[in-house]
Parts: structure tokens; sequence; C-alpha cells
């Protein structure tokens, strides 16, 4: 727990105790295999400050690889979107699906989101609405 919260004071974390209360299970990552990738990827690839994981304290819970990365890629490949512009919590809340339509404005439903995944050996999640789907045929 110590060495969780110095790594979120050493990158701006000031209120430790609210950062906490939002992300609880922040308190069990590791700072070398969960926090320290995540955060380097933010600050160094997309140039975000602290700002964002305090406004979004929940970015520590997404996968790096198949979520975060996977996410900002296809929006500077594939939509040439400076990934500056796209606020962490937008790009992340979502489902794939919804990130695909929502945020990127694909109108092909996320099949070329879904494309991307798979050419990069990560397959999406089912959409609940395909899961429905299938139990109820």
């Amino acid at each position: 727990m110590i060495p969780v919260v110095s790594f979120l004071r050493g990158i701006g974390v000031r209120n430790i105790g609210r950062f906490v209360t939002r992300l609880p299970p922040v308190l069990g990552y590791s700072v070398d295999d969960d926090l320290k990738p995540k955060w380097d990827f933010l600050k160094e690839v997309c140039q975000f400050d602290y700002f964002e994981v305090v406004r979004f304290p929940a970015y520590f819970s997404y996968p790096l690889e198949r979520v975060i990365k996977m996410r900002y890629e296809y929006l500077r490949d594939c939509k040439e979107m400076p990934i500056q512009w796209a606020r962490v919590d937008d790009v992340l809340r979502f489902g794939d699906r919804d990130f695909a339509t929502e945020i990127c404005h694909d109108s092909d439903d996320g099949a070329a989101f879904a494309k991307f995944a798979e050419e990069r050996g990560c397959a999406l999640h089912p959409t609940r609405r395909k899961q429905r789907k299938k139990k109820n045929q």
C-alpha cells in the first residue's frame, strides 16, 4: 500500500484519500507491473498529465495492451485523430462497440474497430446484444 501511495504522490495526486475512495482496488495494484507502465503511456505517448488520472482514476483499472493502447492507436492510426484531443474517460468508459460508434463515429456498428483489434491479436468481447441474441435462439 505504501508504494502505491508514494507513486500517486510522485505523479502529482494531492488528495490520495479521494483518489482511493474512487478506485479502492488501486491500493492492491503493483506499481511496477500496473501503475507505472500505464502512467508512462499516458504521460509519454498521450502527453497528458496527472489531471487526467485525478479526474478518472479508473484509468488504472483498464488493461494496458488490450484496451488503453489499442483504443488510442485506433484513434491515431485509423481515425487520424490527434490522441491529445481524446479525453481518457471518453475513450475508456464505453464498451468496444460503443467506443467505435460514439467516440470514433464509425457507422459500421464497430466492425472496423473489431477488425483492427483482430489484426493485433486481440479478440473483442462480445456485446451484450449478441450474447442475448444467442440465448434467444
